[in-house]
């Protein structure tokens, strides 16, 4: 792996006093030079160059600790920085950061790169797929169109050629056949998806059945202020509902209003 350019470098290095000043407050040579064991001289302009490029009075130098430290008025140059990139240093300094694992399902890889090259190639690809209902995988002809993420799971959003209609299909319960060129043909033209071409706002608010004092904690949870709206495609609609916890009786939100738009063909890949 050949070694990164100067000019690559030397933006990570920019970008590293802009992390540092916006998470440690406070900034100095020896910084740059325990991370990316560069020279004094060399962490000097780097450091230099970078305070002349903060507009004036984002930082302050204090004299007795020898450090440059950020002002209440501070902006990172590069917007807001990574959160992992934070969380990994501080463990590394030794602050407590503990993140709940999450229950991922397993993604074949391979098996969505198949399914890519023939939404990129509108093909109609034939699989078995294991539903809820059924005892054994059930033969499906398929025309991939998209890939969706619910935040837990990754579907493919076919036009099924068994039931006629678009349908959202669990990647990990999708199997392929070996011989790709055997399982694929040519899709035609298809039905416009009407749900994936059509867009919902859902404005929300916190729930009527909370307390005030409550109803300011998620204001506060949420940075509403008044209601908050947000827009997904109607085809992605009862997944938002389940992932936000909307659909359950105890929700700390609620739908208050909800509008929607007329399908536009154009959205439909």
């Amino acid at each position: 792996m050949s070694s990164p350019t100067p000019r690559y470098a030397y933006e990570a290095r920019q970008r590293f006093l802009d992390g540092l000043l916006f998470w440690e407050g406070r900034v100095n040579r020896r910084d740059l030079i325990d991370t990316f064991r560069v020279s004094q001289p060399q962490a000097a302009l780097d450091l230099k160059a970078y305070l002349a490029a903060l507009p004036p009075g984002q930082v302050i130098y204090d004299t007795r600790q020898r450090r440059y430290e950020a002002a209440a008025t501070f902006e990172p140059l590069f917007g807001l920085p990574a959160l992992e990139s934070w969380l990994e240093r501080s463990r590394q300094a030794g602050v407590a950061v503990e993140v709940l694992p999450t229950l991922d399902r397993p993604l074949d890889v391979g098996l969505m790169a198949r399914l890519y090259r023939a939404i990129r190639d509108r093909k109609t690809v034939h699989v078995a797929y294991q539903t809820m209902r059924r005892a054994t995988a059930e033969d499906r002809s398929i025309t991939p169109t998209a890939f969706v993420s619910d935040g837990q799971r990754w579907h493919v959003r076919a036009y099924c050629h068994l039931r006629e209609d678009f349908r959202d299909f669990v990647l990990s319960r999708i199997g392929m056949a070996p011989n790709q060129a055997r399982s694929e043909s040519e899709a035609g033209d298809l039905p416009l998806d009407t749900d994936w071409c059509s867009w919902v706002t859902l404005t929300l608010a916190p729930a009527a059945h909370l307390e005030e004092n409550q109803k300011r904690a998620v204001c506060w949870d949420y940075g509403i202020n008044g209601e908050l709206s947000v827009t997904v495609r109607r085809a992605l609609e009862f997944y938002a509902m389940r992932r936000w916890g909307l659909d359950r009786p105890e929700s700390r939100l609620s739908v208050v209003w909800r509008t929607e738009s007329a399908p536009n063909p154009e959205d439909q890949a």
